[in-house]
């Protein structure tokens, strides 16, 4: 054990029984005190409670005096005097009140009770029922005033009769000022105090003296010891404001028994004389003890200092050793270990207490074999020696430096596993890095693409490969971006040199370059296209180091790319030729085809036996198949040609599915096919009403089509997003009102279904299924065709799943939307219908006799007074002539002379000085006409339309008119006729 912990326990072993001793008197000390203030608060609460039992007893002698002095019954003049005489004599904190049966006040000590009404105070009351002595509680009569207790006593009627009621009250007040009057002359202790409380522990009075304390309540831990103690007087222990307090307390039942009193005193300012006396005793205590450990320290000082010395010579050879990196050991001649520091004590196992054993068998591990020859060859010839070992138990190599001296051998030795182990996986990695390099030569010797390899920012090409060669036909500069000093160095310099080839860019600018064409001359004047790649290489630090260029002759693919662009060409050129075509051929039928649909429409006025009605209803029939066929070669160009503008809005999807029910109810009644819509609940789509019912449309006739029995039917699944109600009102139609959700409307049918060969064929023009014969009243085979185009369109895909003779599922997936549809106007009747007493007017403007005739005679049966014109000038004149302005025009798109409708529908506009209500017919199918008619604010209906279609159209444009602000609804004549 070392000395100083000696002395250390030997001074603890005489200290501690001491400081026992000494701390045991200290607590006997503080609890004497203790005990002593405890009987000093009650024996102060015993004087005060005897002092506040006196003032009582003065009082109720006051009381009783009075009464039977007969003073009340002298009368008001002789009682006040008498009153104003004890005023003087009596103390301040005692007054006198003299009362009447009634309770009012009319005989006091203080001026100031006199008139006061007491008879609603209970005590009061008591004192007048049994005439016998009342003390009250203690209160406040005036807020500003100190609390007052009471003693009451009935004093009998001014006559003496026996038996009569009393006369009244005479009432003794006691001020709580009498606490301080009678005992604030008296010093008090350091931290005491004096209370006095109320029935419900409220301070009535205290010393030392605290006005801002009379009135407040006693803390609840007192209050509630107080009301517990049950007559016996306690003393307890409460924390007030952070520091302690020692309180004697007597409840209610003790003394004055409408009051409870209470003396505190601080415990510290209490026991502070102890403390004081505790804390010197501690302290001389304290400086003995530190006196004798001082001097037992220098003792021991002195004694280690001589020791110090003694080692500081081995310490210091030992520090020297031990600072050192290496593992040392030092051996005698003899082999003994003398000396071991503890980097050696960690490399060698069982080295920890080997000083004093012999060194063969203590460093075994260093000199087994030929490593102990080693050594003892050097011990003998004193020569140094370095070798590398294995330890044979461990495995670890050590780097051994042996230096032998006339005294013994020096080693010094560290591990060199780590070393060894590296040099290893250097050997392995640089073995496999060659057999890897001669890999990747031979692959970049044989790859079909060309590649070259340059270093930056030197630009010197260090690496090209056979391929490379072969292309370029002879080897690149020897840098990239050399001179060229002949034809073919000008070629390489073409592709690699240059600044603007890829590698270049790739060197001077660090640029990415992918599969950039280039022509290339070879040297021997042969001409090749290139496809060049260049990427630079960086290093660790962001630097560049390398470039790569790849190179591949795309000659093949380019004159391929060439010969398909070429086709291609010509395929659209075919296309465009066969759109033209059709929309000139449907354009140039649609004029007699409008004549038709409107004199039909007017013989219906004429022809009233069954076979004619037969006959006209057989010969619609044959025209709306011919409109059909008609209108789908238009749609079909126009789709083409990109003349179709969508127009993507929000709106309620039930409402455009219920339009078209009903407009396909009657053939799926003649058919006697089952139909219903299947709602999962009601969805606001965004997108184009009137395409997205075209192609509904086009997918329900072709359903009806192919169904001989069965049911036909449209589902709508919403799947995720939200759906608010129709009726809603959403905020105003954005695009980009889609929420995530999606609609999928599916059209299915129980026909013939469709063969797996023919499911991607479908959608081809002109393709039918089953119609050999080519009955043109089942169309043209272009309904899918145009479903397939308004997709692309509208983004909506299409997909379709059938099984041949049970029917077939086609789908529309659409966007859901988020804003809500703006409702949709209420239907206006135009003027024509209104039953005015002027006819409306309606100017007609068609450079087609048999049309415009057509159009008057039908404008003649709805009512209208009609003006007629084959051109702008003689609609303008006619207008004029009249004199008076129309109500709707209706003005074909393509006039005499090369002029437009528009024009004269702009110049009758200025004419009348206001917006006239106008449309523009015509049969055109290229954008010009709808760009033109939408600049002026113009519908486009489109020919042949009929009688039912052209009236609708008239209505909506009465309709705009009439409300401007309103948007237009039921479009789909206007862009795609029914």
């Amino acid at each position: 054990m070392p000395h100083y912990l000696r002395l250390f326990l030997l001074i603890v072993a005489a200290v501690v029984p001491l400081a026992a001793l000494q701390f045991m008197t200290q607590h006997s000390l503080r609890q004497d005190r203790v005990s002593e203030v405890r009987n000093d608060t009650l024996r102060l609460l015993d004087l005060l409670d005897a002092e506040q039992q006196r003032i009582a007893a003065e009082a109720r002698q006051v009381l009783a005096t009075i009464v039977e002095s007969g003073v009340p019954q002298a009368g008001s003049p002789s009682c006040q005097q008498t009153m104003d005489r004890l005023r003087a004599r009596y103390p301040a904190y005692l007054s006198v009140e003299v009362a009447d049966r009634q309770g009012r006040v009319w005989c006091a000590t203080d001026p100031v009770s006199l008139g006061i009404d007491l008879g609603g105070i209970r005590t009061f009351q008591s004192a007048l029922a049994t005439g016998a002595l009342t003390t009250g509680e203690y209160g406040l009569r005036d807020p500003n005033l100190r609390p007052i207790l009471p003693f009451r006593l009935a004093y009998p009627a001014p006559d003496g009769t026996p038996g009569a009621p009393p006369g009244g009250v005479v009432t003794v007040l006691l001020d709580a000022r009498w606490l301080e009057e009678n005992l604030g002359h008296r010093p008090l202790p350091p931290g005491m105090e004096m209370v006095i409380a109320d029935r419900q522990g409220h301070v009535v009075a205290r010393l030392p003296e605290a006005p801002d304390a009379i009135g407040q309540p006693l803390p609840t831990a007192m209050l509630q010891a107080m009301r517990a103690a049950r007559g016996a007087r306690s003393v307890a222990v409460f924390d007030s404001g952070g520091a302690e307090r020692m309180v004697a307390s007597a409840p209610l039942d003790t003394g004055t028994s409408e009051s409870m009193i209470a003396i505190g005193i601080d415990r510290d300012a209490a026991l502070r004389p102890v403390h004081d006396a505790m804390a010197f005793s501690l302290a001389l205590f304290g400086g003995v003890l530190l006196l004798t450990c001082l001097g037992a320290a220098w003792g021991m000082r002195q004694f280690l200092r001589v020791r110090e010395r003694m080692l500081e010579t081995v310490v210091e050879k030992a520090s020297v050793l031990e600072s050192t990196t290496d593992a040392v050991a030092e051996l005698d001649r003899s082999w003994r270990v003398v000396f071991v520091n503890e980097r050696a004590r960690a490399l060698l196992p069982d080295s920890g207490s080997v000083v004093g054993r012999n060194g063969r068998q203590a460093f075994a591990e260093l000199m087994a074999g030929e490593s102990g020859r080693t050594l003892q060859q050097a011990m003998e010839h004193r020569e140094a020696v370095e070798f590398e070992t294995q330890g044979p138990r461990s495995g670890v190599w050590f780097a051994v430096r042996a230096f032998p001296s006339r005294k013994g051998l020096a080693l010094y030795f560290r591990d060199a596993t780590e070393r060894r182990r590296l040099e290893d996986e250097r050997t392995l990695l640089t073995r496999q890095l060659e057999a890897e390099r001669r890999l990747l030569t031979a692959i970049l010797d044989h790859l079909p693409s060309g590649l070259l390899v340059a270093e930056a920012p030197s630009g010197r090409i260090v690496k090209v490969n056979d391929t490379a060669l072969r292309l370029l036909g002879g080897p690149p500069p020897p840098v990239a971006g050399c001179g060229c000093d002949g034809a073919g160095a000008c070629n390489v310099g073409a592709c690699f040199g240059d600044g603007r080839c890829p590698l270049s860019r790739a060197l001077r600018h660090g640029e990415t370059v992918e599969q950039e064409d280039m022509p290339y001359t070879r040297p021997d004047g042969t001409t090749m296209t290139l496809a060049v790649s260049a990427i630079p290489v960086r290093g660790v630090d962001g630097r560049m180091t390398l470039a790569i260029c790849t190179l591949r002759d795309v000659g093949e693919r380019k004159a391929m790319e060439l010969a398909l662009q070429r086709a291609k060409d010509e395929a659209d050129e075919a296309n465009r030729a066969k759109s033209k075509f059709l929309a000139a051929a449907s354009h140039d039928l649609r004029q007699p085809m409008q004549s038709m649909f409107l004199f039909t429409g007017i013989l219906h006025r004429f022809i009233h036996d069954e076979q004619g009605q037969r006959s006209l209803e057989m010969l619609e029939r044959g025209l709306d198949t011919l409109k059909g066929l008609l209108d789908s070669l238009l749609d079909v160009s126009r789709l083409d040609a990109g003349a179709v503008d969508p127009r993507v809005e929000p709106f309620p999807l039930n409402s455009l599915l219920d339009e078209i029910a009903a407009s396909y109810a009657p053939i799926l009644e003649s058919k006697k096919l089952a139909f219903r819509i299947v709602q999962d609940r009601a969805a606001t789509v965004l997108s184009d009403r009137v395409l997205l019912g075209r192609m509904v449309r086009n997918l329900l006739e072709n359903a009806v089509k192919y169904t001989e029995r069965g049911a036909v039917q449209i589902a709508v699944h919403v799947q995720g997003g939200r759906t608010k109600g129709d009726g809603a009102r959403g905020d105003k139609a954005r695009g980009d009102g889609a929420q995530g959700g999606q609609v999928r409307i599916e059209v299915s049918d129980t026909g013939i279904g469709i063969p797996p060969d023919q499911l991607t064929r479908i959608f081809a023009e002109f393709h039918q299924l089953n119609n050999p014969e080519r009955d043109r009243a089942r169309g043209l085979g272009l309904g899918l065709a145009i479903v397939q185009r308004l997709s692309a369109i509208l983004d909506h895909p299409v997909e379709v799943k059938s099984q041949p003779d049970r029917g077939s599922v086609f789908a529309i997936t659409v966007p859901l939307a988020e804003a809500e549809a703006p409702p949709a106007p209420a239907p206006l009747i135009p003027s024509a219908f209104t039953g005015g007493s002027e006819a409306p007017r309606a100017l007609l403007v068609d450079d087609d006799a048999i049309v415009l005739l057509g159009l008057r005679d039908m404008f003649r049966e709805w009512g209208y007074e009609v003006l007629i014109a084959g051109s702008t000038d003689e609609a303008v004149t006619k207008v004029q002539a009249d004199g008076r302005m129309p109500d709707v025009m209706l003005v074909d798109y393509r006039l005499r002379e090369g002029r437009v409708g528009t024009e004269a529908v702009r110049r009758v506009r200025a004419m009348a000085g206001r917006d006239v209500p106008a449309m523009i017919l015509t049969g055109e199918a290229g954008p010009e006409c709808e760009t033109d008619a939408a600049a002026h604010g113009l519908e486009v209906v489109r020919k042949p339309v009929t009688p039912r279609q052209l009236r609708r159209v008239l209505e909506r444009a009465m309709a705009k008119q009439a409300k401007t602000a309103e948007a237009m609804t039921g479009a789909e004549d206007e862009r795609f006729p029914l």
